[in-house]
C-alpha cells in the first residue's frame, strides 16, 4: 500500500501544487501503475487557482501520485495556518486530520476590519530620492505600489495617505484613526548600499512586532541582504512619524531605489512586492493590533 503523506502548498495552473521546497504534479494515478502520471491529472477548480490547500499524496521525483485535496483554504485561513505552522501550535497531521481546523471565514472575520494607514512616502513637489539612471523618483514608486497593494490586501482596509507637510503628517494620520500604519519609502545612499531594513518607534513594542513581520515578507520577497529592523527615537531620520502618530506605525525601507541593481530586482515583478506587502498587512491585521 503507498505512504501517503500530507503537503500544503499554492494550487496552480495545469495541476500543479507549488510547495515551500518544489513544484509538484497533481496525478490520480498510482504510484504503482505503469500509465504516465501526466495521463490523469488531478482537477482543479479555475476558482481554486492561487489558493491554499492541503494535499494528501505519495511523493517521487516532482510528481504527487494518488493526490487527493483535502482541503482549500480562504485567504484568512491559509494566513493563520502559516503561522500556526510556523509557531509549532499546529502540524500537519492534525491539520489533516480534522474537516477544519478554523471556523468558515465569514464567522472568523470581524465585521469590522482592521484599518492600515498606508502612507506613501515624500509628495509630488518634494518626491524623496531618485534613481538617476531611470529617473524614477521614490514617490512615483510608492504611489504606483500603494494602488497595488490596496487591491490585494484581504483581511484588512487600506486608507492611502498623501503628505500634505511633514509637520501635519501625523496629525493627519491620526484624525483617521487608523489600526497601524505602514509608511513606503526607499532608501538611498551612495549608489552601492543595499539591503532592506525597516524602521519603528524604539518605545513601542507592537511597532517592533510590526517591523519584523513586514521585514520578513520583503526580505523572502526581494533576497536581498537583511539589514534588519531598525529602533529609532523622535529625533532620529522618520522619529517623527514614529513618535507622534498614535497607532502602532513603521517605516519600510525595502531596498536602495539609487543602486540600479536593488531598484532592478523591485521593478522586475513589483506586483510580487506588493503581495509581500499585502501579506505582511494581513497578517498584522489579525495578530499584532
Amino acid at each position: 500500500m503507498e505512504d501517503q503523506n500530507l503537503y500544503l502548498g499554492f494550487l496552480e495552473k495545469e495541476s500543479f501544487l507549488k510547495t515551500d521546497s518544489k513544484k509538484l504534479l497533481l496525478s490520480k494515478i498510482s504510484l504503482e501503475m505503469a500509465q504516465s502520471p501526466e495521463s490523469a491529472p488531478l482537477d482543479i477548480k479555475p476558482e481554486d487557482v492561487g489558493k491554499m490547500a492541503l494535499v494528501r499524496g505519495t511523493k517521487s521525483g516532482d510528481v504527487l501520485y494518488s493526490a487527493d485535496i483535502l482541503q482549500v483554504l480562504s485567504p484568512f485561513e491559509s494566513i493563520l495556518v502559516q503561522v500556526l505552522l510556523k509557531k509549532g501550535v499546529l502540524s500537519l497531521e492534525e491539520l489533516g486530520s480534522e474537516t477544519s481546523v478554523v471556523e468558515p471565514e465569514e464567522k472568523k472575520v470581524p465585521e469590522k476590519k482592521k484599518l492600515c494607514a498606508l502612507v506613501i512616502g515624500h509628495k509630488k513637489k518634494s518626491p524623496g530620492a531618485v534613481n538617476e539612471k531611470l529617473h524614477l523618483t521614490e514617490f512615483d514608486f510608492n504611489e504606483d505600489l500603494a494602488l497595488k497593494i490596496e487591491k490585494k490586501v484581504r483581511l484588512a482596509e487600506v486608507q492611502r495617505v498623501y503628505r500634505r507637510t511633514y509637520s501635519e503628517l501625523p496629525g493627519d494620520i491620526n484624525a483617521l484613526n487608523p489600526d497601524f500604519i505602514v509608511s513606503l519609502h526607499c532608501n538611498a545612499f551612495n549608489k552601492r548600499a543595499s539591503g532592506t531594513e525597516v524602521l519603528y518607534y524604539h518605545k513601542s513594542p507592537k511597532s517592533e512586532k510590526m517591523a519584523k513581520i513586514v521585514l520578513k515578507h520583503l526580505v523572502d520577497f526581494l533576497k536581498l541582504p537583511n539589514r534588519g529592523i531598525k529602533p529609532k527615537t523622535a529625533e532620529d531620520r522618520g522619529g517623527y512619524l514614529l513618535r507622534y502618530t498614535n497607532a502602532p506605525c513603521v517605516i519600510a525601507e525595502p531596498f536602495f531605489i539609487d543602486n540600479n541593481d536593488d531598484l532592478a530586482k523591485a521593478l522586475s515583478d513589483k506586483d510580487g512586492l506588493a503581495e509581500a506587502y499585502a501579506r505582511a498587512i494581513d497578517e498584522i491585521s489579525l495578530i499584532v493590533v
